[in-house]
């Protein structure tokens, strides 16, 4: 090398010359092969900044870490790939569990499900790409706190750490947005770090953080991804505080309803018993009908025959949350009453009233107050 030479000719690094070149650390094989003994000193090099030094922290290296929005377009576009992934495997194994057992188990579907992803994440990641297909698209690999590659066990226990993350309502992921290395929860957990593979590949050549130097920004199809899927997340609480009342309020009214038809059969008793006697039946064996206690359903405690005064019959219908009953709570200890009246020609006109909350009566029945 000349004197003044400040790149190998051979191999085109930097040189270290009060090191590499100025003698005071000899190189007696440099004589016959300078080149060779060189790029033998710049492998040493580089092996021991793998092994001996940390990665920098964020503030001293400003382009080597992902950034929190990076790894968020990253995870989208991994979830929307596992749920193509996830839907297939879930027709096979369904298909196949129910011929080998004919019939499907919910709990094997979400126990595969975390399997999928688990093998998903710790196989790439530990893979020689270091990245799963959403970071390596995005320019990120998973490496250890020296930048070196993780074996397959610290990826599936930066996996399973993500739900701790999750438990803690998912503060362990935001961490990724503040901590010294730009660290999630679950990469402390596993002593790991996301970074950029170019801030990478410049740390292994042993160059130091240029300031001034900015990273590639990141794609508009991420930028539009996390858009997308952020109102998306940002619609759902919406669209839950809207649905989830309106399904309740269904939930009960078919309840109500069930309570409607279990006393058809009373109601005919009622009508036969009047027909024959012109008057109406005064209890369930009257009505020629099983025991109040025995008329009974998943939401009904019972349905009893009564009469209300000599020109009115009734059959009062009680809901119960208590077991072996499980109502909604709005229904428990409510009633139905079926009023019959007779009409001309002898036929029985029936009225519905009802102490349960008038947003969830039929329309043929009318609310009464608690009583």
């Amino acid at each position: 090398m000349d004197d003044g030479a400040a790149f190998c000719a051979s191999c085109g690094e930097r040189i270290d010359r009060e090191v590499g070149l100025s003698g005071t650390q000899p190189q007696p094989d440099t004589a016959e092969n300078p080149a060779a003994a060189l790029s033998e000193f710049h492998g040493e090099s580089l092996r021991t900044a793998r092994v001996d030094r940390e990665l920098p922290a964020s503030v001293n290296d400003p382009v080597l870490h992902a950034g929190f929005w990076r790894r968020v377009a990253a995870y989208v576009l991994d979830a929307l790939l596992l749920m193509v992934v996830g839907f297939v495997v879930g027709i096979v194994f369904g298909v196949v569990e129910f011929l080998v057992i004919h019939k499907t188990s919910r709990a094997a579907g979400y126990a595969l499900g975390i399997v999928v992803a688990w093998q998903y994440f710790a196989w790439f990641e530990s893979s020689a790409k270091q990245a799963t297909p959403g970071k390596l698209a995005l320019g990120l690999c998973v490496t250890d706190m020296r930048g070196a590659r993780i074996g397959f066990w610290r990826a599936t226990g930066r996996y399973f750490g993500k739900f701790i993350s999750i438990l803690i309502l998912f503060v362990g992921f935001m961490m990724a947005g503040w901590t010294r290395r730009k660290q999630a929860l679950h990469d402390m957990m596993a002593g790991c770090c996301v970074v950029r593979r170019e801030g990478l590949e410049r740390f292994e050549r042993g160059e130091a953080f240029v300031p001034g130097v900015r990273a590639s920004g990141m794609p508009v199809w991420a930028i539009a991804l996390i858009v997308v899927f952020g109102g998306l997340f940002l619609m759902v609480p919406i669209l839950a505080a809207i649905s989830i009342p309106a399904y309740q309020n269904y939930l009960v009214r078919s309840q109500v309803n069930e309570g409607m038809v279990l006393a058809t059969g009373a109601k005919a008793g009622i009508a036969e018993y009047f027909s024959r006697y012109g008057r109406f039946p005064g209890s369930n064996a009257d009505a020629g009908v099983a025991s109040p206690a025995s008329i009974t359903s998943e939401y009904v405690s019972s349905v009893r025959v009564g009469v209300l005064d000599a020109q009115h019959g009734m059959v009062v219908v009680g809901f119960s949350d208590n077991a072996p009953q499980r109502s909604d709570a709005a229904l428990d200890g409510k009633y139905l009453v079926l009023v019959a009246h007779a009409g001309l020609g002898g036929t029985l006109d029936w009225k519905c009233v009802s102490n349960v909350p008038a947003k969830d009566l039929i329309s043929t029945c009318r609310h009464l107050p608690d009583r």
